[in-house]
């Protein structure tokens, strides 16, 4: 870890590819670490909802609420967080996510009642759409471009491996404890992520759209029209092109 400072720079440096391989093992250990979390928690609350309804004393069709609020919650705001990533920086992004994630996954174990579970669950669920919508970005920056590959296919592996064995092993923790160790199992992995990716994820790039919109508001409509023309090789875009045959 004592390199981690090194990296951040390196990989925020052009030219420089990738992650040195010590330094690389770490952070695919927390990125894969908060994916396998995200996607597990997809698919163990469904094995756990008759303990939920029995415990909370709700009936079938309201806690089927604890898994339609992650989903919806993970889903609505995938695409507005991947964009913010590039925006604000994606190991932000993913930071904060994991860490809501990591809190909610506390206050789902602790909810008292339905409404104060489906909450938990929904903010569970924002934190994992954190996580999900820049675990691609930082797979990209984490890896060299020779080994693009094999970082996307160690991602696919992670996701597939944690819904295939998502409901055996909440099956084996409803065995063993309550319902709510579900999510407090979630605890010292989420901490353990949150620490290993502070010290080892790369500052990735911000986009460059994001400052030309910022000084498009400051500049004169009729300046942003003339540079874009000049970038268009002198073709105004608000007039029509007309294409002629043998032209």
């Amino acid at each position: 870890m004592s390199g981690d400072l090194t990296a951040k720079a390196a990989a925020a440096t052009p030219g420089i590819d990738g992650l040195p391989p010590e330094l690389r093992r770490w952070a695919v250990a927390a990125i894969f670490t908060a994916l396998a979390l995200a996607s597990l928690d997809t698919a163990i609350a469904n094995i756990a909802l008759p303990a939920i309804a029995a415990d909370l004393h709700v009936s079938p069709a309201d806690v089927v609420w604890v898994v339609n609020v992650y989903q919806i919650a993970l889903v609505a705001t995938l695409l507005p967080l991947g964009a913010l990533g590039e925006i604000v920086g994606h190991e932000r992004i993913y930071i904060g996510g994991l860490l809501l994630f990591t809190l909610a996954s506390l206050g789902c174990a602790l909810a008292w009642s339905l409404p104060s579970l489906l909450t938990a669950r929904t903010l569970q669920g924002l934190g994992a759409s954190g996580i999900m919508s820049v675990n691609a970005a930082l797979v990209r920056f984490v890896y060299p471009t020779r080994m693009l590959g094999r970082g996307f296919g160690h991602n696919a592996l992670v996701v597939g491996t944690a819904f295939t064995f998502g409901p055996t092993i909440a099956s084996g923790i409803l065995a063993l404890g309550p319902w709510p160790w579900l999510f407090a199992i979630n605890l010292p992995f989420g901490v353990l992520a949150v620490w290993i990716g502070l010290k080892t994820l790369p500052h990735t790039p911000r986009a460059t759209h994001c400052n030309a919109l910022l000084l498009g508001e400051r500049m004169p409509t009729h300046r942003i029209v003339r540079a874009r023309e000049r970038s268009n090789g002198g073709i105004a875009l608000n007039q029509p092109i007309r294409h002629s045959i043998g032209s």
